[in-house]
């Protein structure tokens, strides 16, 4: 048994491993993953987020001051997680509704892991995102493509730890269902959004 949270459920397959027991027993506190969640998310989106930014500063007719405020790589980076958080929650809320519904005991718990290795994607591509410093015309299809399959590969391998690890297996490919069909449907807004920005502002 693996006691998570506030409740306990039988191991679905398998043992898990020292990283996988970290996260199925939380052992790291809810207000650092939702911490280093955002900042993780900042991280992803900062490029584009400064661009867009300085892009508003310049256009916008401000004075120095505020176009220097705005401008500025330190607030660039603060706001560039809302709107990948705001993407996140309701795709959070639309799949995790379909295992609410489903009568699924460990949503909380789910919603856990699902953050780490979410945030964890999103780190991964910020970190492949300085690459557009040195060659700017990346980032048209990076902010699009590379930066879908790189998160999508996060959310496929967090249903794939749920799966072998906690999830029921008459939940497994509904599961696929939720998280891949919502990720997809949401994120491919996203990345539309964001080729128009880049063609905008190229």
């Amino acid at each position: 048994m693996i006691e998570t949270g506030k409740e306990t459920y039988s191991e679905n397959k398998k043992n898990p491993g020292a990283i996988a027991g970290i996260i199925i027993r939380r052992k790291i506190p809810n207000a650092v993953v939702y911490v280093l969640f955002y900042l993780f998310l900042c991280c992803g989106n900062w490029f584009s987020m400064r661009r867009t930014l300085a892009y508003v500063a310049d256009a916008g007719g401000y004075n120095e001051f505020i176009s220097s405020f705005i401008g500025n790589d330190a607030f660039a980076f603060v706001t560039a997680g809302i709107l990948p958080l705001v993407l996140y929650e309701l795709a959070r809320l639309i799949a995790f509704g379909m295992f609410r519904f489903m009568g699924s005991r460990a949503v909380a718990d789910m919603e856990y892991s699902l953050r780490i290795f979410y945030g964890l994607g999103y780190l991964i591509y910020g970190a492949f995102s300085l690459l557009y410093f040195a060659v700017p015309a990346l980032s048209v299809y990076g902010e699009t493509i590379v930066r879908f399959l790189i998160v999508g590969a996060a959310v496929g391998l967090y249903t794939l730890f749920e799966a072998r690890y906690r999830m029921p297996a008459r939940l497994v490919p509904r599961s696929v269902y939720a998280f891949c069909g919502v990720y997809c449907l949401i994120n491919l807004v996203f990345a539309l959004y964001s080729l128009i920005s880049e063609l905008i502002m190229w």
